[in-house]
């Protein structure tokens, strides 16, 4: 039970600050209890969750400004651009991929991306990268390095999923 609070709170922490990749926590808990992988995914979904909501509500609170003094104007127009342009779907690819998800969440408030559309997209990117790494790490005995590989799994499963969907389409319109 204490491990769970440990994680819950670390994912809230991590959702707005910038500390280390969830992982951090979720490996060693995993470790000792490889049944509870879902459980684990999920509080830490949750937590993310919650910590989102915490970034998105400072940044709809403070300006910009401090995002361009820490990060520069270049990032700032470059994050501004991607979040009003691809909105819910950015959000997601950065919450599966390595990109820190308290930039995400920062983002999102700054340019009053929708907070339910954001909330969700997050909160569900955050559970499915936790059961991937998770599920890696207990089938196949190693850690997929997310940072490395992270981008490639990110492209697989969109190929798969719009391959599927294609396939779908097409045999509709044979049949």
């Amino acid at each position: 039970m204490r491990e769970t609070m440990i994680l819950f709170f670390y994912a809230i922490l991590k959702a707005f600050l910038p500390l280390p990749s969830l992982e951090v926590v979720l490996l060693p808990l995993n470790m000792q209890r490889p049944d509870l992988l879902m459980w684990y995914s999920l509080i830490g979904a949750v937590g993310t969750f919650i910590g989102g909501t915490i970034g998105y509500g400072l940044a709809c609170v403070i300006k910009e400004d401090v995002w361009r003094k820490f990060f520069g104007d270049e990032s700032w127009e470059k994050g501004k651009r991607l979040v009003e342009k691809y909105g819910v779907v950015a959000v997601f690819i950065g919450g599966v991929t390595p990109i820190p998800d308290f930039l995400l969440a920062y983002l999102a408030g700054f340019v009053r991306m929708n907070y339910f559309a954001f909330a969700l997209s997050d909160g569900i990117a955050r559970f499915l990268r936790s059961i991937l790494i998770l599920y890696a790490f207990n089938q196949l005995g190693i850690l997929v390095d997310m940072d490395k590989y992270g981008m490639f799994i990110l492209y697989a499963m969109i190929f798969y999923m719009v391959s599927k969907y294609l396939l779908r389409v097409l045999k509709s319109r044979a049949g």
